[in-house]
């Protein structure tokens, strides 16, 4: 291995990496908006990725689609999980459990 891909790969990972830090960032923004506005509490430290994907819609849309979970209350002592669905790093769905 060159001296050139190497440090290509290691740009890609790092990228990958910061990538990643930052769609958790928007997951965490987008469940603790939405479990204020339905007057739920957001359970910190609960939100973490559970699948990464490769999508691919048409040649404009394609990228990594990311599905994060989190738990939340809404009495404070029962917990629920929702999901927050990034399509590269922009907000798409937000699932809550009813009940």
């Amino acid at each position: 291995m060159t001296s050139l891909t190497l440090l290509v790969v290691i740009g890609l990972l790092v990228w990958f990496w910061l990538e990643s830090l930052r769609s958790r960032d928007i997951a965490i923004q987008v469940a603790r908006t939405s479990c204020k506005q339905q007057e739920l509490q957001l359970l910190d430290g609960t939100v973490s990725l559970q699948t990464i994907r490769p999508y691919y819609r048409n040649p404009d849309d394609y990228g990594l689609k990311r599905t994060y979970t989190f738990d939340y209350s809404g009495d404070g002592i029962s917990r629920q999980t929702g999901c927050v669905v990034l399509y590269n790093s922009r907000g798409a769905s937000i699932v809550l459990e009813s009940g």
